[in-house]
């Protein structure tokens, strides 16, 4: 980028008027300024624009010495102040500096906007037409890598919401096979409770049967072994009957007679 044209007007400043101490004032800062001693130099400008501060060709120095300060945003503010002032020498070189500050603060495209404006007044502006053309490629440099970056970020939040919805999809599966076996689990667990009170259940009427055969079975021996009043007075007289049969026997045992004693 050229930027030839800055400080031009020096010394149509100085030698504006003989003796003037704002001529003065701007001799001593463009002394600095070609001495490199730009806070210097800024310093007298301010010094003179306190005495004039309304003199377009101040304001461009001004804003000269701050863009070799590197403060590109306080020299466009005076680059401004020395357009308002009429001059169309002035007009197209202070264009022409604000095209370099926006150049230097990578605003490309307000850079080219100065750059033409100047050529619209100076169409013979050489370092004007070679800094638009680089503007230019700047500035479509500038805009591929906003759309670049601007694509990368596109895509990196769709990839970033895919993945959310990967998650989500996840999760929600994750606590659907965790309900389905929670589901499986309860009756599971329900059977499991019921068994044990089925196997009491079943035992305790095992038990209760065991113990109904245990009464039963010597009530129907009892039963069975118990007789009718008739059959006890039967069996009563058969037994005193044959008491009776017997003492008969015994008796005629004893009375007769044995041959032995014949």
């Amino acid at each position: 980028m050229r930027t030839a044209g800055l400080g031009l007007f020096w010394i149509l400043l100085t030698g504006a008027t003989v003796g003037d101490p704002v001529a003065s004032k701007a001799e001593k800062a463009r002394q600095q300024y070609e001495q490199g001693e730009y806070e210097k130099a800024l310093q007298t400008y301010r010094d003179a624009q306190v005495e004039n501060p309304d003199s377009p060709l101040l304001h461009f120095n001004v804003g000269d010495a701050l863009f070799k300060m590197g403060d590109y945003e306080t020299a466009l503010k005076e680059f401004e102040q020395a357009l308002v002032g009429e001059g169309e020498e002035l007009q197209p070189r202070t264009l022409y500096n604000m095209g370099n500050a926006f150049f230097q603060q990578q605003e490309f495209q307000k850079a080219v906007e100065a750059y033409r404006q100047g050529l619209e007044l100076n169409s013979a502006d050489e370092d004007a037409k070679v800094n638009l053309e680089l503007a230019l490629e700047m500035l479509q440099q500038q805009q591929q890598q906003q759309q670049q970056n601007q694509e990368q970020q596109d895509g990196d939040q769709e990839q970033e919401e895919g993945q959310q919805q990967n998650q989500e999809q996840q999760d929600g599966e994750e606590q659907r096979q965790e309900e389905e076996q929670q589901n499986q689990e309860q009756p599971q667990e329900e059977q499991q409770q019921d068994e044990p009170q089925d196997q009491q259940q079943n035992q305790q009427q095992q038990s209760g049967e065991e113990e109904q055969e245990e009464e039963d079975q010597p009530q129907a021996q009892q039963g069975e072994d118990e007789m009718s009043p008739e059959d006890a007075q039967r069996l009563l007289d058969a037994l005193e009957d044959r008491e009776k049969k017997a003492q008969q026997r015994r008796f005629r045992s004893s009375g007769k007679a044995r041959g032995e004693d014949w």
